[in-house]
């Protein structure tokens, strides 16, 4: 195993994939590439909404999407450089827009990583029904996967 792919979101799950990978990669001594992925959901929401009929109100509604994705995308990578440079990891940062697991999947494939590491998440209401992110990222994925609970 040469290359590591942890994908984030920040959230309580992933915070326990993080801290797998940063210790394999710590035990390894080998580099951590970092993916956050910006969900362009919220982009086609309010595209299509009918609440937001005016221009206006649409472009309000973007620009608070944008300012708090590039907060809680700021927090999660500040948060892993400072965890990183402290344990003397080698790391990338990549920061991407539109379906996280066809995004990562994407990302892992173009550029041969040879493991993902991805957080279970919960399946509620829709993911339920239309699958999480990480049991799309299985099934596309061709490196192996650590879904971490």
């Amino acid at each position: 195993m040469q290359k590591i792919l942890l994908a984030t979101n920040g959230k309580e799950s992933a915070k326990k994939a993080e801290e797998y990978a940063i210790n394999l990669a710590a035990e390894n001594r080998l580099p951590l590439a970092i993916i956050y992925v910006r969900d362009s959901i919220w982009h086609r929401f309010s595209e299509e909404v009918d609440w937001l009929s005016t221009h206006r109100a649409r472009k309000d509604f973007q620009k608070y999407i944008k300012e708090y994705a590039d907060a809680e995308e700021e927090g999660i990578f500040s948060r892993l450089e400072k965890i990183l440079t402290e344990k003397g990891i080698n790391f990338e940062m990549i920061e991407l827009s539109g379906n996280p697991a066809d995004e990562i999947v994407n990302y892992s494939k173009d550029n041969n990583f040879d493991l993902i590491i991805v957080g279970e998440g919960k399946e509620t209401g829709l993911r339920r029904l239309f699958g999480s992110t990480s049991s799309k990222i299985i099934k596309a994925a061709r490196c192996k996967v650590a879904v971490i609970k």
